[in-house]
């Protein structure tokens, strides 16, 4: 062959291979950008979902005041006047503690997803880690001692502290209570001896740059143990557009009072409720306070003294599916409920084929 037939093929290979370099470059550089694309596709079309969810009423728009399944669903609060605002009720429908919550098949039917896993997750903002750090006897009381730790996303804050504890009947209050910039307070009480067989300390905190960010949180003193949710063993307590709902399998129970605890106010509900086996109400006082309501129900059971609580709304909750082995796509908000803010976030399955 002669030299210019060789040195123009040798110039077409190198241009061919550098077609191909080039083709196989455009290539991956296209799927990428594809994929790119449609990443920011689904997330923007998740993220849709999600926002729709929580700036829509659902339908009807009061869904939350009874125990019907919502033909739409969303959280917004009816008379919304601000920014993802959400209704208490329906928050109470989605915990599974409340009688009247949804069951995953009607979220996801009135949501409307199709092969889209749905998870609602609802918190509060401020946290509240008690410790008890003593405990003695004066007389015919006992005292008790507690370190106080108030954070946000882990990091302390100062706060204002309201305190009360309820035992065996007895109600006591704890005022002028703070914690410090590094969120550190203490906080001493007495309770009557042979009372803290029932005893709960129940603490309320306020965030000193935002009254809005109020907590609540329950230190059980029988089982020296903070509770992040109630632990109903003989009463099932659903509150719901300011009712309480109580039902038990107990059939010699009887519900002698109940009180109603938020960061400002304190009430007592005299009441006297037996047979409550096909449930029972209470009508829960309206308290104008930016603050969660803790309520404590006390009564007899086979002559033993007893004293449980629920929360309203009720927060925490976590609802929905758990996502364990599936993709989960999380969408975090800041809203009011009941003039308190909160952590609500939205967790959606991966777009279906």
């Amino acid at each position: 062959m002669p030299s210019t037939s060789i040195d123009t093929f040798f110039a077409c290979t190198i241009l061919l291979a550098a077609a191909l370099m080039s083709t196989a470059f455009l290539t991956s550089t296209m799927q990428t950008t594809l994929s790119s694309t449609q990443d920011i596709n689904k997330e923007s079309y998740l993220k849709g979902i999600a926002d729709n969810i929580l700036t829509n009423t659902g339908n009807p728009t009061n869904w939350g005041l009874s125990n019907n399944v919502p033909m739409d669903f969303g959280l917004a609060a009816n008379s919304s006047i601000e920014n993802y605002e959400v209704d208490p009720d329906k928050i109470c429908r989605l915990n599974p503690q409340n009688d009247y919550s949804l069951s995953y098949f009607d979220l996801e039917n009135s949501a409307k997803l199709i092969n889209i896993g749905l998870g609602i997750t609802v918190s509060q903002i401020m946290s509240i880690n008690i410790q008890q750090s003593g405990r003695s006897t004066i007389g015919n009381n006992e005292n008790l001692n507690f370190t106080i730790l108030t954070s946000i996303d882990s990091k302390p804050v100062s706060a204002t502290l309201q305190c009360y504890i309820v035992a065996n009947n007895y109600l006591g209050f704890l005022n002028n209570a703070t914690t410090s910039d590094i969120g550190l307070g203490f906080i001493n009480t007495q309770i009557p001896i042979g009372a803290s067989g029932n005893s709960n300390l129940i603490v309320f905190a306020r965030s000193s740059f935002d009254s809005r960010i109020t907590s609540y949180t329950i230190y059980n003193i029988a089982n020296s143990s903070q509770e992040s949710t109630p632990n109903n063993d003989l009463l099932d307590l659903s509150p719901l557009n300011y009712r309480l709902t109580l039902s038990t399998n107990s059939s010699d129970l009887t519900v002698q009072g109940c009180f109603i605890f938020s960061y400002n106010y304190e009430d007592q509900s005299i009441i006297n409720i037996q047979n409550i086996q096909n449930s029972s109400q209470i009508q829960l006082p309206r308290l104008i306070d930016n603050s969660p309501f803790v309520i404590i129900v006390y009564g007899v059971e086979n002559g033993l003294f007893f004293q449980e609580w629920t929360a309203y709304p009720q927060i925490p909750l976590n609802a929905g599916s758990n996502f364990s082995g599936s993709e989960q796509n999380v969408f975090s908000y800041i809203v009011t409920i009941n003039g308190i803010l909160c952590k609500l976030d939205i967790s959606l399955g991966d777009v279906p084929p």
